[in-house]
C-alpha cells in the first residue's frame, strides 16, 4: 500500500472570503454596509490565525510550535518576526497595533454581550421631550464602533504585511529554496510507491 502525505491549506480560502465581502462593503448603501463589513473584519481575522499557523509551523520544531500555539495573536506575530529576523520598522509596527485590534474585534465580536452604558452630560434636540429620543454615544467595548471601512482596510494591510514578511524575510530564511516555503497551497507526496 502506498503511503501519501500531505498537508490542507485553507488560508487562502478564508481570504477570499475576507476579500469578496470587502468589495461588496464598499458598494453596500449607507445603513446596511455594517452587514459586510463586520463579516469582512471577521474573516480577515480567521485569516490572519490560519496564516500565522500555517506560517509559524514551517519555522518553529515541533516543541516550539506547541509553545507558539498557545501564544496570543500578537505573540504569534512577533514570535515569526523575530524567528526571521524581520526588522521593527514603521509598517510592522503599524501592522502589530492593528493585529491588537483585531484581536479586541475577534473578542468583541465573539464574546458579544450587553454593554451597560452610563454618562453625564446635556440633554440636547429631542432629547429633552421622552426618553425615546436619548442618543446612546458608541461605547469602544461595541464591536459596531469599530465597523468601518476605514478598519476593514487596515485589517486587509495588516494580511497583506504578514504576506510581505513571509514573502521576502521567508525566503531570506529557507536561504532563497522556494519549495520550504508554504504559500497557500494544498499538497501532498507519495511517501513510499508500489
Amino acid at each position: 500500500m502506498n503511503i501519501i502525505e500531505g498537508v490542507i491549506i485553507n488560508d487562502s480560502f478564508l481570504e477570499s472570503i475576507a476579500i469578496n465581502l470587502h468589495e461588496e462593503a464598499k458598494q453596500a448603501i449607507d445603513g446596511h454596509r455594517f452587514k459586510k463589513i463586520i463579516p469582512a473584519m471577521a474573516f480577515y481575522c480567521f485569516t490572519l490565525e490560519s496564516k500565522l499557523l500555517t506560517y509559524g509551523k514551517s519555522v518553529f520544531p515541533k516543541a516550539q510550535y506547541k509553545k507558539y500555539l498557545n501564544a496570543t495573536l500578537i505573540g504569534k506575530f512577533e514570535w515569526l518576526s523575530n524567528r526571521l529576523k524581520v526588522p521593527n520598522v514603521e509598517p510592522i509596527l503599524k501592522c502589530k497595533e492593528t493585529i491588537s485590534e483585531m484581536v479586541a474585534f475577534r473578542n468583541a465580536v465573539t464574546h458579544s454581550k450587553n454593554i451597560d452604558y452610563k454618562e453625564e452630560r446635556k440633554l440636547i434636540g429631542l432629547e429633552l421631550f421622552d426618553d425615546r429620543f436619548v442618543t446612546i454615544y458608541e461605547s469602544e467595548n461595541d464591536f459596531m464602533a469599530s465597523s468601518t471601512l476605514e478598519k476593514l482596510d487596515a485589517f486587509s494591510k495588516a494580511i497583506m504585511i504578514l504576506d510581505r514578511v513571509w514573502f521576502i524575510d521567508g525566503k531570506k530564511y529557507f536561504k532563497e529554496q522556494l519549495s520550504s516555503l508554504p504559500i497557500h497551497s494544498t499538497r501532498a507526496r507519495v511517501i513510499n510507491r508500489n
